[in-house]
């Protein structure tokens, strides 16, 4: 049984022992007869049985686990590497659009194609001269969909009530876990992308919009240039 009254103490100098031990990594080295009487002991298949078994079994751990998260960092980086080639080509693509159609055309096929979109929706605050494909929302509507942010920075963790979505996406809605905007505000134009997708975490409120501002800044100043007035 344990002494409760002594427990403070033993942890104490267990705590010594081990700082002791961590200031000098090459004590037990020398010491042969305190080698000879550790044992570590079983707690499961295939654990330590011996102090050097079980220091190396640590350091292929710790290794493996390096190795993930090398792993995961290469995998963003090539990730990123792969949007900004995506991002480059979206803005070499509307430098050469002759017009506002194709210029739609051109942003969309982008957005399906090289961004992986699964679902998207056009939406205006008043009708887009010579683009039809742009749904034209209450003021409420549209406001809602922003949720409070700001209508010239892109969001992510929309919602959209059910209603809505079955406006925007027709039948697909129903299978949308979580939604984002790009904004489209410039001279003459008032509108937005809103994206979707069926994943819940893709567009996550914590998911980042940095890559959906870059791609608002190229396609709002493409379509403004097609729109300006002649």
């Amino acid at each position: 049984m344990i002494n409760l009254a002594t427990a403070p103490e033993h942890d104490a100098q267990a705590e010594q022992v081990r700082q002791y031990l961590l200031e000098h990594p090459q004590y037990l080295w020398d010491q042969e007869d305190l080698l000879l009487s550790l044992t570590l002991p079983h707690v499961g298949r295939g654990s330590a049985s011996s102090l050097l078994e079980r220091q190396a079994q640590v350091l292929r751990d710790e290794n493996s686990r390096l190795q993930q998260r090398i792993a995961a960092l290469l995998g963003a980086a090539q990730q990123n590497a792969a949007l900004g080639l995506h991002l480059s080509d979206l803005a070499t693509e509307l430098l050469n659009t002759p017009d506002c159609p194709a210029t739609l055309n051109t942003v969309l096929t982008r957005l399906h194609e090289g961004f992986q979109v699964e679902a998207l929706a056009l939406i205006a605050r008043t009708p887009v001269s010579g683009l039809p494909q742009f749904t034209v929302l209450e003021e409420a509507d549209f406001l809602g969909i922003l949720d409070g942010s700001p209508p010239t920075q892109a969001a992510t963790g929309l919602s959209i009530n059910p209603s809505l979505r079955s406006a925007l996406f027709a039948a697909e809605g129903a299978a949308l876990e979580s939604f984002a905007l790009i904004p489209l505000v410039g001279q003459h134009i008032q509108a937005g992308i809103v994206l979707g997708s069926q994943h819940p975490e893709r567009y996550a409120k914590d998911a980042g919009a940095d890559l959906l501002n870059q791609i608002a800044r190229l396609v709002t100043a493409a379509l403004d240039r097609c729109l300006t007035p002649c």
